[in-house]
C-alpha cells in the first residue's frame, strides 16, 4: 500500500486533525473528552494489541487486535502511526482518520511524541497541541485516579523527556490544577481558527 503525503484539503476534507500530546496525568483524555461532548471534535479510535479491560467496548474504547494481525497491517502501511507502549502495540489507521473526517467534525488523536511525528509526516497540516502540568500535579493526578505508586513513578520518570519536545508543537497549553475550564476555553478557541 502506497501512502501519498497530501493535505486534508487536497483529500477533499475541510476539517482539521488535532494531535494531542501530554505527559501522563496532565489531563489530556479528560479535557479532550469534555470538548468532544460539546460536539466540536471527534476522537479517532486506536487499534491495540493489549487485552480488553473490564468496562471497555470494542470500537468505542479501542479496536482490540491480535498481535499478528496488527503486525501484518503495519507492514502493509495501514497505520498512520504505530507505537509500542508497555509491551503492546497501538496504532491509528488512515481509514479511521478518514472515517471520522467523514462525520463533518474535526478529528483529534491522543498520541505520544513518536506517534505525533509519524502522523505529521503523512498529514503535514495536522495541528499539534502539547498540554502540560507541573510534574507534581501530574503525579498527584495519576495517584488520585487510582494508578499504583509503581506505575505512576514509572510514568513520571518520562516527564522531563516528554516536556522537552513541546517546542515542536503548534500550540503549548498549560493545565493548572482547578482551572480545567480555562484550558477547555483556550483549546476551543484554537479550534475556531480552523474551518469546519
Amino acid at each position: 500500500m502506497t501512502i501519498i503525503t497530501t493535505t486534508m484539503k487536497e483529500r477533499g476534507f475541510n476539517m482539521a486533525i488535532f494531535l494531542i500530546t501530554a505527559p501522563s496525568g496532565a489531563g489530556k483524555t479528560t479535557i479532550a473528552d469534555k470538548i468532544a461532548k460539546l460536539g466540536v471534535w471527534k476522537e479517532c479510535i486506536s487499534n491495540t494489541t493489549r487485552p480488553m479491560r473490564e468496562g471497555e467496548v470494542y470500537g468505542k474504547t479501542y479496536y482490540f487486535t491480535k498481535s499478528e494481525d496488527f503486525e501484518d497491517a503495519d507492514t502493509m502501511g495501514v497505520f498512520a502511526e504505530s507505537v509500542r507502549y508497555d509491551g503492546h502495540s497501538y496504532g491509528i489507521t488512515h481509514e479511521e482518520i478518514e472515517r471520522v473526517m467523514g462525520t463533518g467534525k474535526h478529528v483529534y488523536i491522543i498520541v505520544e511524541h513518536g506517534g505525533y511525528k509519524q502522523i505529521k509526516k503523512l498529514y503535514p497540516d495536522a495541528i499539534g497541541i502539547f498540554l502540560h502540568m507541573s510534574k507534581e500535579d501530574c503525579m498527584a493526578n495519576m495517584l488520585l485516579r487510582g494508578d499504583s505508586l509503581e506505575k505512576a513513578t514509572k510514568r513520571i520518570n518520562k516527564y522531563d523527556d516528554e516536556i522537552k519536545n513541546r517546542g515542536e508543537y503548534d500550540y503549548v497549553v498549560k493545565n493548572v490544577r482547578g482551572q480545567m475550564d480555562n484550558v477547555i476555553y483556550v483549546i476551543r478557541y484554537i479550534l475556531t481558527q480552523y474551518k469546519m
